[in-house]
């Protein structure tokens, strides 16, 4: 069995005329949100073998406090810049398509609207949203990230700040 999180990065602070979004990092409420979520799906989640993040600094952020609560080493994301700048999921498919078989549990920082898109393609029965910080997490009953993306998934865990309180 696959298990894929999809986490949308945590909230950043606003743009400036003078800073790039690149490099908008998370505000302060936005590391408190990922935190009490990270600490959430940590008591479900046994072990985490790939994380793939965006590397814009919001994201990377997030990943970093998420593997930080999951055991995870923080040198050991992976980033990827295509989790930047998308163009479809068509890209996120690939990038999924491409993970070694050997990762039984994968997580993908990155960014809307593109993630939202990725969940509902991969998960015929979710259909929400995906506010800052959200955690969508997709079971697939087969040994191949290919197969996986093909076939879809169910539905295992929807988290946000919300559903928390």
């Amino acid at each position: 069995m696959k298990k894929l999180y999809i986490v949308r990065h945590s909230k950043a602070v606003e743009m400036a005329p003078d800073f790039s979004d690149f490099n908008r990092c998370l505000a302060d409420y936005g590391r408190q949100k990922a935190v009490s979520i990270a600490r959430h799906l940590a008591q479900d989640l046994d072990q985490v073998d790939l994380i793939l993040s965006s590397p814009a600094c919001r994201a990377l952020e997030t990943a970093r406090i998420f593997a930080e609560h999951l055991n995870y080493s923080s040198d050991d994301i992976v980033l990827q810049q295509a989790l930047y700048h998308f163009g479809g999921i068509e890209n996120a498919l690939d990038i999924i398509a491409h993970v070694d078989d050997d990762v039984q549990t994968l997580m993908l920082f990155g960014h809307n609207p593109t993630f939202n898109a990725l969940s509902w393609h991969l998960c015929k029965d979710f259909r929400e949203g995906m506010p800052t910080a959200s955690v969508v997490g997709i079971n697939f009953k087969t040994s191949t990230w290919t197969k996986a993306i093909k076939k879809g998934g169910s539905l295992q865990t929807y988290l946000t700040k919300r559903n928390l309180d």
